[in-house]
């Protein structure tokens, strides 16, 4: 198996997997050595993927290609959404980025019916994870004059995390992000930003992360440039199939984003980028 994106080793042992064939889906899950069989040296060392294995429950190769399984077939995590025992909770795998994708959408369903002063263009792009990808092609064709990325950020507010390190309690409002290692958010769109959330008193967070990165990205040297920001959600357990958000962050995103967009003008947008 080869990953696609980010996976770290240590999520993934003895978890259910679906197997994606052109015939149906198949149950799998990643087999693990019992305890009992492991070495005092084993038993101190992570998996690595490339030694790891998917068991469907077939003897050989050849019942495996009777079932349907090709090679370039895709395997998901089995998750199921699931409210926590504080139902503004939400538990869910791939957060990472069908938040965004909500995020959008109920985007333009708020600005529906608006006059507004600017032309919005949303999309789900594709392949952020092994290259921001479909964020420069997206960049490239519409060409526009600025952009927000959409995406979760780090959530610092677990036992184990240190708080100090950076902002991102869940429940405290989306993120607006200062930096992270694919972009350094425009100063200038990140102030009015600031300001919208401040005059309709919505609540943010600002972040700042050394590593990882967003379509923003790819937005900011597309074309001769287009100033960018990343407007995130803190999610606990990123790249696992078991991360958690908080609704009310999504929405205060949904809130925010919305307002930045009625507030956006020739001129305003002159005074942004200069």
């Amino acid at each position: 198996c080869t990953p696609i994106g980010g996976w770290w080793n240590q999520v993934m042992l003895s978890q259910r997997m679906n197997v994606i064939t052109d015939e149906g889906i198949l149950t799998g899950v990643i087999g693990s050595k019992p305890p009992h069989a492991l070495s005092p040296e084993e038993r101190k060392k992570p998996v690595e993927i490339k030694n790891m294995f998917i068991d469907i429950g077939v003897a050989d190769k050849e019942e495996a290609e009777k079932a349907g399984v090709k090679i370039g077939d895709q395997i998901t995590p089995h998750m199921e959404f699931t409210e926590m025992a504080n139902k503004n909770y939400l538990l869910a795998k791939a957060w990472d980025n069908r938040m965004g994708c909500v995020v959008a959408v109920d985007v333009l369903q708020n600005l529906e019916g608006e006059d507004l002063n600017v032309n919005v263009v949303s999309g789900a792009t594709v392949q952020e994870e092994v290259g921001l990808r479909g964020a420069k092609t997206s960049a490239n064709k519409v060409k526009p004059d600025l952009a927000i990325s959409v995406d979760v950020g780090i959530a610092w507010d677990t036992p184990g995390m240190k708080p100090e390190n950076g902002k991102g309690k869940l429940g405290d409002g989306p993120l607006v992000v200062l930096m992270d290692a694919s972009n350094i958010g425009h100063v200038g769109f990140r102030r009015h930003i600031q300001k919208v959330a401040e005059e309709n008193g919505i609540p943010f967070q600002f972040q700042a992360v050394p590593g990882g990165g967003t379509d923003s990205g790819g937005f900011h040297v597309a074309n001769e440039g287009v100033p960018s920001v990343n407007i995130g959600v803190p999610l606990r357990y990123m790249h696992s199939n078991v991360s958690i958000l908080h609704k009310e962050d999504v929405n205060n995103a949904v809130k925010l984003i919305t307002e930045i967009v009625k507030s956006l003008d020739d001129d305003t947008v002159e005074n942004i980028i200069w």
